[in-house]
């Protein structure tokens, strides 16, 4: 009896080790490195699993930044098209969850379809559309000028409504 008790107990603490999903610390890192908030459409929509997956991309390997923000930009690439995948069967002809901002939906709708694989969360070439918006302020002007010459950059062309929607979106991801 005393072996099966610890046994169920040993399962018990497991299971609540394993549930624990996404701690503080978590959340005030990917609201630091990437803009997530708890609301965020990625973060929302997680699922349990998903959850204690990206607890552990995030601290399995805190003790080393650029790794650990590889595993994750990685995991949350991962995540972000199963969201788009729920999203667009919730909700047939979006591909993927609006901006919160009214404004910026044209934009993200824009990113979504050609920005997203590099630029969402960053890549180990391209900063994520957040970085990019606490260095400055975009304009379609200076969005155009970055697709024009960033190094490694995939030649897009843009018209000057789509420059500007995606301005208006990547302003929209300042803290």
């Amino acid at each position: 009896m005393t072996r099966t008790a610890l046994f169920l107990a040993l399962i018990l603490a497991a299971k609540s080790a394993l549930a624990q999903g996404l701690t503080e610390q978590d959340l005030s890192y990917l609201k630091s490195r990437f803009g997530l908030t708890p609301g965020s459409g990625v973060l929302a929509e997680l699922t349990a699993n998903e959850q204690n997956a990206l607890h552990s991309a995030i601290d399995d390997l805190k003790t080393y930044p650029e790794a650990r923000d590889r595993q994750v930009r990685s995991y949350l690439h991962l995540v972000y098209g199963r969201e788009c995948k729920r999203w667009a069967r919730e909700h047939p002809g979006e591909p993927c969850s609006p901006a919160p901002d009214p404004a910026a939906r044209p934009g993200k709708a824009l990113s979504d379809r050609i920005c997203a694989d590099c630029h969402l969360f960053g890549s180990a070439t391209a900063p994520s559309f957040f970085t990019m918006a606490q260095r400055r302020v975009y304009d379609a002007h200076k969005v155009s000028h970055a697709l024009r010459h960033s190094p490694g950059m995939v030649p897009i062309k843009l018209t000057p409504e789509q420059l500007e929607q995606l301005a208006i979106y990547i302003n929209s991801l300042r803290q």
